[in-house]
C-alpha cells in the first residue's frame, strides 16, 4: 500500500509518526534526533501533521517552557493501519519462502543491520561498544503486540 494517497502522508510525515509512536510523548528535539533529521525540518513536519490532526502538542509538566509531542488517537489509528498494511504486503512478498527460509532471511538481515550500525559508528568516530541492535521487529506478525 502506498501511504501517500490513502493517508495523505509523505515519507517525512510517516517517519515522524512512526518514531513518535515508538517513543510516546517526547520533545521535538528528541523526535528529530531519533528520526535522523534537523530540528527545523521536524518542526515543519510536526506542524503539518498537527494541521491534519495526527499530532498534538502539550506543555511539558516538568518544564512549562518546553513542549512535548504525542500522536492523537487519529494519528495512532493511522499508524496501526499503515503497519497492518505493511505486514500484509510483507506476507504477500514472502509467501513463496518456507518457514526456514524466512528465519534465515531474518538472521541475515540482522547481520546486515549489525554491520551497518558498526559502520555508522565508525563514520561518526564512536567506539564500538559491542552493542547489538534491538531484536528486529518480526515482519511476519499478525497482530499488533
Amino acid at each position: 500500500m502506498d501511504i501517500r494517497p490513502h493517508f495523505d502522508l509523505n515519507v517525512q510525515d510517516w517517519r515522524a509518526m512512526a518514531v513518535l509512536d515508538f517513543l510516546g510523548v517526547t520533545p521535538l528535539h528528541t523526535l528529530a534526533k531519533r528520526a535522523g533529521v534537523q530540528k527545523s525540518q521536524m518542526s515543519r513536519t510536526v506542524s503539518a501533521l498537527e494541521e491534519k490532526g495526527f499530532v498534538e502538542r502539550e506543555i511539558n509538566p516538568e518544564d512549562k517552557r518546553s513542549i512535548h509531542l504525542r500522536l492523537t488517537p487519529r494519528g495512532q489509528g493511522v499508524v496501526r493501519e499503515v503497519l497492518q498494511a505493511s505486514r500484509e504486503r510483507n506476507r504477500q512478498m514472502l509467501s513463496e519462502l518456507t518457514d526456514g527460509e524466512r528465519g534465515e532471511l531474518m538472521r541475515l538481515m540482522e547481520k546486515v543491520t549489525i554491520g551497518s550500525l558498526a559502520h555508522l559508528r565508525r563514520l561518526k568516530g564512536e567506539e564500538s561498544q559491542g552493542r547489538r541492535p534491538p531484536p528486529p521487529a518480526t515482519i511476519f506478525e499478525t497482530e499488533m503486540g
